[in-house]
C-alpha cells in the first residue's frame, strides 16, 4: 500500500471534484481517495501494482488532467497554474472586446438610435455571428464542460444555466435571425454579455485565491542550503537522521537535533515568538530555523529534510488553506433548484404559445426571452463584486484583504486568539524598575552598549559611557568586562551564581549587575503593551467574543500581560502545531499573530490576521494584513465583513428580483429577447452598483 498525491487540472465546480473522485474509486486497487477543490490536489492510497500513471489514466478518464505532486513535477505543476490563469484572463479581455460593440448597439437601438449607420452596421447578422461564436464556443467552452459534468452527476448548476441560456440565444439568433430573416430574433450579445460576466466573476475568485502558496514558498525559502557536517559541508538534502552537525554562534539550526556537546543561548522568535533567547545544553533540542547567538555546539540530527519542523508547518499551512466557506457554493446551491424551475417554464411557455398563437416562431421567442432573463450573470456577480468592494473599503481603513472569503468569516467569530510577542506588546522591552545607583546605572549600559540580546537595547544612560576592555559573551549567561581595572559581570540569575552569587529568584526579565563577590544592581525589564491593546480587548469583549493569549512565553510573562489587558484565558510556552491544535479545536476563531512562528496558526484559523509590522512570512499565511499593525483595525474588519454580507444577500434580492418580475412578463410575450437580455443586463448593472455603494459605508 502507498500513498501519493496528485495535482488535477480541469476542475471548475463541485461536481467535478465528484467526477474525479468517482473515476479513482471506481478501481478495486484504489483504497482511498481525497479529492478538493480549494487546492486542486487529490491524495490517492492504492495498492502498490497501481502505478502513477494508471492513477493518471484514471483521471483522464473522466475528462480531467493529473500531475504527481512532486519535487520533480513542481516546475510543470508551476507552469500549469500560470497558464491556467493567463488563459482565464486572456479569456475575459477577448470576452469584452468582443462583446461591448454589441452591448453599445443593443442599447443604442433601445435608447432611439437605431437609424444611425454605425448602430445598423453593428447590427448586421453575420457580424454578430463573427463576433459572438469565439466567445460562445472558444471562451464558454469551460460552461459547456461544466455543465456536462453537472448534468452526469444528475445534478444541475450555474455552468449548465449558463450553457443552457447562452446556447438557445446563440442558436435561435443563427436559425431565426441569420437563415430565416427575423432580425428581431437576433440575441448574439445576450449570449456574449452572459459569459463574459461570469467569466469576470472567475477572474475576480482566482485573484482572492493567487497568494495561497506564497507563505509556503517564504517558509522553504528560509532553510539553509548547506549543513556542516563533522567530515566537511553536505547539502540538507543528503542530511540523514541520526549524522552529527556543527551550529557555529550567528548561525541557523539547519534541521531539527538534539545536542551532544556545547552550550549556547538561541533564538526560536521563529517558533515561539519569544524575543529572548533561550539556553541549550547537551541533551536538550534545537529546533530548525533557531538562530545560534553566543556558542559552538555539536549535535545530533533527529528528523531529516521531510520530516523536520519547517517541513510539518508546510504541511499544516497547506492543509488549513484548503478550507472553504459555504458562500463560494451558495449560487451553485441556488441554481440547482433555479434551473429546473426556469427550465419548466421555458417549455410550459413554449407550448403553451405555441398552441394558443398558434406560431412555432413566437413560441420559440417567447421561450428563448424566458432563458435569457433567468440566464444567472447577476446571480454570478452576486458575491464577486460585494467582496471587491469589501476589500476595497477595507483598504481604506489600512486591511489588506489577501483571503476573500474571510468577509465571510469575520463577523462570525466567536473566539480570537492573540500571540503575545509583536501583536498585543509592541516587541520591545523597556527598564520598568532599577535597583542601584545612577553609577551603577552608567557601567551596566557601558557594558550592554555592544550586545545584541534584546534586554541590552533597552538599557538607556544619557551621557557617556565607560570605556569597556575584554569583554566576554558568556553563552545563555550574560556577559563581562573590565572597567577601570575592575572586572564586572551583567546577566542572569545563572551567571550570579556562577561567580558565588545567590540571588533571588524572579519571574520578570532581569539582569544583574556584580563584580566577583559582591552584588551591585538589578535591572528590571518588561514587554511594552501596545496603547490601544487595552481599548480593543474591552471592545472585543463587550461584543461578546473571547479573547484567548497563546503564546511561546513562559507562564509568569504570559499571566502579567493577561492581568494587564483583562484577556479571558492564555495558554504559555506553546510550539507553532500546539498553536494550530488548539485553534483548530475551537469553532469560528480568529488568530492576530505578527511572526513566523504564527504562520501555521494563522492558517489553521478561519480568519487569520497578520500585523504588517511583523514577519513577511506571517503577513503571507494570513488572510487580512493590518498594515499600521494597530489592534483596533480588528472591530473594524468585523464590521466591514457585517456590511459585506448584507451587500451579498441584497444582491442576491436584485439578482432575483428581475427573474420574479420578467419572467412571467417573458412568458406572456411582453418581452422580447433583446429587452430580456437588456433587463437581464441591468440587473447585473444593480448588483453592481449595489456592490459599490459598500465603498461608501461610514464606520466608526
Amino acid at each position: 500500500m502507498r500513498s501519493q498525491n496528485f495535482v488535477i487540472t480541469g476542475m471548475t465546480c463541485a461536481n467535478c471534484v465528484t467526477s474525479v473522485s468517482k473515476a479513482l474509486n471506481k478501481s478495486d486497487q484504489v483504497i482511498e481517495a481525497s479529492v478538493n477543490l480549494a487546492t486542486e490536489k487529490a491524495k490517492v492510497v492504492a495498492d502498490d501494482s497501481l502505478s502513477d500513471a494508471d492513477i493518471i489514466a484514471l483521471v483522464e478518464s473522466a475528462g480531467y488532467g493529473a500531475i504527481v505532486n512532486d519535487k520533480g513535477h513542481q516546475e510543470r505543476i508551476v507552469a500549469q497554474e500560470l497558464r491556467r490563469v493567463k488563459r482565464l484572463r486572456l479569456s475575459l479581455v477577448a470576452g469584452i472586446i468582443l462583446s461591448l460593440p454589441l452591448l453599445i448597439a443593443m442599447f443604442a437601438q433601445l435608447f432611439g438610435f437605431g437609424h444611425l449607420a454605425w448602430v445598423h452596421f453593428l447590427h448586421q447578422p453575420l457580424l454578430q455571428l463573427i463576433l459572438a461564436t469565439p466567445v460562445q464556443f472558444v471562451i464558454g467552452a469551460r460552461f459547456y464542460k461544466g455543465a456536462y459534468h453537472a448534468l452526469r452527476n444528475k445534478s444541475a448548476n450555474m455552468d449548465v444555466l449558463v450553457a443552457l441560456g447562452t446556447s438557445v440565444a446563440y442558436f435561435s439568433s443563427l436559425v431565426l435571425g441569420l437563415f430565416m430573416g427575423q432580425e428581431k430574433a437576433l440575441n448574439f450579445e445576450s449570449a456574449m454579455v452572459i459569459i463574459t460576466l461570469v467569466v469576470m466573476g472567475k477572474v475576480l475568485e482566482q485573484n482572492a485565491k493567487a497568494k495561497t502558496t506564497e507563505a509556503i514558498t517564504g517558509l522553504m525559502e528560509s532553510r539553509l542550503a548547506v549543513v556542516h557536517g563533522l567530515n566537511g559541508d553536505l547539502p540538507l538534502e543528503e542530511v540523514k537522521i541520526g549524522e552529527q552537525i556543527k551550529v557555529y554562534a550567528g548561525e541557523k539550526v539547519p534541521l531539527d537535533a538534539k545536542i551532544i556537546q556545547g552550550q549556547a543561548s538561541f533564538d526560536e522568535s521563529h517558533l515561539t515568538g519569544e524575543s529572548l533567547p533561550v539556553l541549550k545544553e547537551e541533551g536538550e533540542l534545537l529546533y530548525e530555523g533557531a538562530i545560534n547567538l553566543d556558542g559552538e555546539i555539536r549535535a545530533e540530527v533527529i528528523h531529516d529534510i521531510d520530516q523536520s519542523t519547517i517541513a510539518k508547518m508546510v504541511e499544516m499551512m497547506s492543509e488549513a488553506q484548503a478550507v472553504q466557506p459555504n458562500i463560494q457554493r451558495l449560487a451553485d446551491r441556488i441554481s440547482a433548484i433555479f434551473v429546473p424551475i426556469v427550465l419548466g417554464i421555458a417549455l410550459l411557455t413554449f407550448i403553451g404559445t405555441w398552441l394558443i398563437a398558434g406560431s412555432l416562431l413566437t413560441a420559440i421567442m417567447h421561450a428563448v426571452a424566458v432563458l435569457v432573463i433567468a440566464c444567472p450573470c447577476a446571480l454570478g456577480l452576486a458575491t464577486p463584486t460585494a467582496i471587491i468592494s469589501g476589500t476595497g473599503l477595507s483598504a481604506k481603513h489600512g486591511l489588506l484583504v489577501k483571503n476573500a472569503n474571510v468577509l465571510e468569516l469575520a463577523h462570525k467569530t466567536k473566539t480570537i486568539f492573540f500571540d503575545k510577542t509583536g501583536t498585543l506588546t509592541t516587541g520591545d522591552f523597556k527598564l520598568t524598575n532599577f535597583d542601584g545607583s545612577e553609577s551603577e546605572l552608567k557601567l551596566l549600559a557601558s557594558l550592554e552598549a555592544g550586545s545584541k540580546h534584546p534586554l541590552a537595547k533597552a538599557v538607556k544612560y544619557e551621557g557617556e559611557l565607560f570605556e569597556v576592555k575584554q569583554i566576554e559573551e558568556l553563552a545563555g549567561r550574560g556577559l563581562s568586562g573590565q572597567i577601570n581595572a575592575s572586572r564586572y559581570f551583567a546577566g542572569n540569575a545563572r551567571l550570579m551564581a556562577d561567580i558565588g552569587l545567590d540571588v533571588e529568584a524572579s519571574s520578570d526579565s532581569v539582569i544583574y549587575l556584580a563584580t566577583p563577590g559582591h552584588l551591585l544592581a538589578k535591572a528590571v525589564f518588561s514587554s511594552e503593551v501596545k496603547p490601544e491593546s487595552l481599548e480593543t480587548i474591552a471592545e472585543l469583549k463587550q461584543r461578546g467574543l473571547k479573547t484567548v493569549m497563546l503564546t511561546g512565553d513562559n507562564e509568569a510573562s504570559a499571566r502579567k500581560v493577561q492581568e494587564e489587558l483583562g484577556l479571558d484565558e492564555v495558554k504559555a510556552g506553546l510550539l507553532p502545531e500546539e498553536k494550530a491544535g488548539i485553534i483548530q479545536a475551537a469553532e469560528q476563531s480568529m488568530m492576530v499573530g505578527d511572526g513566523l512562528n504564527d504562520a501555521v496558526a494563522l492558517a489553521s484559523a478561519d480568519v487569520g490576521l497578520a500585523m504588517a509590522t511583523g514577519s513577511d512570512i506571517a503577513m503571507e499565511a494570513g488572510d487580512v494584513t493590518v498594515i499600521s499593525g494597530r489592534m483596533d483595525k480588528i472591530p473594524l474588519l468585523i464590521d466591514i465583513s457585517k456590511q459585506t454580507i448584507r451587500k451579498i444577500l441584497q444582491n442576491y434580492f436584485w439578482a432575483f428580483v428581475y427573474n420574479i418580475i420578467g419572467i412571467p412578463l417573458a412568458a406572456l410575450g411582453l418581452l422580447n429577447p433583446m429587452l430580456a437580455a437588456a433587463a437581464m443586463s441591468l440587473s447585473s448593472v444593480s448588483v453592481i452598483l449595489n456592490s459599490l455603494l459598500l465603498t461608501r459605508a461610514k464606520l466608526k
